[in-house]
């Protein structure tokens, strides 16, 4: 089965680095947006299973959209990403309803890790538990 997951951050670039870590045999990307207005309708019309969510963004932060995609599509996993490192920040994000956070830049193993935190297995963490 696949797994449908959009992204949500004002920088272009940060999509086009998620799009190339995420392995493409097991998700698939389903939209983005570049400010918090655009992040709510695109989960509501598409009901991805993720979301990428950045933090700072234009009309609403990702406290905001969080808090409102999760009353609309409750199952939706979502993965914070900020360049902000507050811990009260990242403590409203959880209980707006992100399920894991990840600091700007990440990496690929920052990601993956998150993923496999949420529940979120990727062909690349089968395979590790694989060959242990």
């Amino acid at each position: 089965m696949m797994i449908r997951y959009a992204i949500a951050d004002d920088a272009l670039f940060v999509h086009e680095l998620i799009k190339n870590i995420i392995p493409d045999e097991n998700f698939m990307f389903v939209g983005s947006a570049i400010n918090g207005n655009e992040a709510v309708e695109l989960v509501k019309k598409n009901l991805p299973d993720l979301l990428f969510l950045d933090y700072v963004m234009p009309l609403k932060n990702g406290i905001d959209v969080a808090r409102e995609v999760k009353v609309i599509w409750p199952e939706l996993k979502i993965i914070g990403i900020s360049t902000i490192d507050d811990q009260k920040i990242i403590s409203e994000s959880y209980k707006a309803g992100v399920d894991e956070f990840v600091e700007k830049p990440f990496t690929k193993d920052s990601l993956f890790e998150a993923l496999k935190k949420i529940g979120i297995e990727t062909l690349r963490t089968q395979r590790e538990v694989y060959d242990k």
